[in-house]
């Protein structure tokens, strides 16, 4: 409902009350005991006892005179109209029922130099039916591929998956998400990096729209778009984001209190069994070089319980930087730290995380199941996601200058 007006607000007043007092409004599942972040748009304790006591003395309406102005809410884009906008290169139809596999699209990318994108910003087409989007930049592909309608086909005509195109290509996907631009899931799709942290596309690039689609019970057409925000004349960009703990270093695992060691693949964890309550998946992270922490951002799917990250410096003094006691599948957030944080090579980063398939889980769909690892959202997932920067890649060494700004749309 819209909560713009008094009249818009008036009626809800006793569930705006319950809400904010049980914080589950507005969403945010960061432990304020933990971190401090840029984007908290938590309430104070004070701010909830003045929202409860206008609920409990009948919600008042004030004096008129009072009133603020109304917000003015963009159209379209949250940071205005970006330099860039690449569209999905066609539109999918998405059924009203049934099971729609993960789908790869590509589109050639507009740069014909470098550059680098400060803010990003990911619009669905149909919002109601995106279960996630990805967006990747791919550099090359394979001899003999050729892109046809959406699709890199390889040379006898097979549809290729990002992971296929690197494997073909000598290139390590999936770990270290260094070819990531960004994520659109329920509860964040924008993003923006300060000191010298952004992205750098390549020229003669190709970017992947790596889609999830979930029927809703209606028919619906997407066709998602990513807009790009350049760096302006003068702002250095001189490190890359990295989505993953692994471009820093080697990850092993500990499931169910078992060690299990390195993987390959998160895919490889495994199941969850039926009715599992706490099931524990640990996951230490060896940071190898010195990094600087911009912030993080737990993926789950829907018998995720919690997440936490843990820092423990070489000297053995530990730190948390990040605690999300009571996960929301549908409010997934981007904590973005208030202070990006220097981690010295020879530190660790322990991930706790806890997974309920009991029934006491209101979100699960089938407690009796075994719950393997996949992107359908009735499997599960494990991304202890973060933005990075590693500190000794400097792109300066090997970095064109910075144009100014120029909107376009492609």
């Amino acid at each position: 409902m819209p909560l713009v007006s008094y009249q818009d607000a008036r009626p809800w007043a006793k569930a705006i009350k319950q809400q904010v007092g049980t914080r589950q409004m507005p969403p945010w599942g960061a432990d304020p005991h933990f971190g401090k972040f840029k984007n908290d748009r938590s309430l104070s304790d004070a701010e909830i006892r003045i929202i409860a006591a206008w609920a409990d003395q009948g919600a008042p309406k004030g004096n008129d005179a009072d009133l603020p102005a109304l917000p003015r809410f963009a159209d379209n884009w949250t940071n205005g109209e970006p330099d860039v906008v690449i569209d999905m290169p066609v539109a999918f139809e998405v059924p009203a029922e049934g099971q729609v596999d993960v789908t790869d699209f590509y589109v050639k990318s507009p740069f014909t130099e470098d550059v680098f994108v400060k803010a990003l910003e990911i619009r669905p087409g149909a919002p109601q039916s995106v279960h996630h989007a990805g967006v990747y930049v791919i550099d090359k592909i394979p001899e003999g591929a050729r892109l046809e309608k959406g699709r890199i086909l390889s040379a006898d005509g097979k549809p290729m998956s990002r992971r296929d195109i690197a494997k073909a290509t000598g290139r390590q996907s999936g770990r270290g998400e260094n070819d990531k631009l960004l994520s659109f899931v329920p509860g964040r799709g924008y993003e923006e990096y300060g000191l010298g942290a952004g992205q750098r596309i390549k020229a003669g690039s190709y970017i992947n729209f790596y889609m999830h689609y979930q029927p809703t019970g209606v028919a619906v057409s997407d066709r998602t778009r990513i807009g790009l925000y350049l760096a302006r004349s003068g702002q250095q960009v001189t490190h890359q984001i990295y989505h993953e703990l692994g471009a820093a270093g080697p990850t092993t695992y500990i499931v169910d209190g078992k060690e299990l060691g390195k993987l390959d693949s998160d895919d490889e964890l495994p199941p969850i069994p039926p009715y599992a309550d706490d099931w524990t998946v640990v996951s230490v992270h060896a940071i190898t070089e010195p990094v600087t922490l911009h912030g993080l951002t737990p993926h789950l799917h829907l018998r995720g319980k919690s997440m936490k990250y843990t820092l423990i410096y070489p000297d053995g003094r530990e730190e948390i930087l990040l605690n999300v006691p009571k996960y929301d599948f549908n409010w997934q957030v981007y904590y973005e730290l208030e202070t990006p944080k220097h981690i010295p090579a020879g530190s660790k980063v322990i991930v706790t995380t806890l997974f309920d398939n009991s029934s006491k889980n209101r979100y699960n769909p089938a407690p009796q199941n075994t719950v393997y690892w996949s992107d359908q959202s009735w499997d599960e997932m494990y991304a202890p996601q973060v933005r990075i920067t590693l500190d000794d890649r400097d792109l300066r060494r090997n970095a064109p200058a910075n144009g100014q700004r120029q909107q376009q749309q492609y």
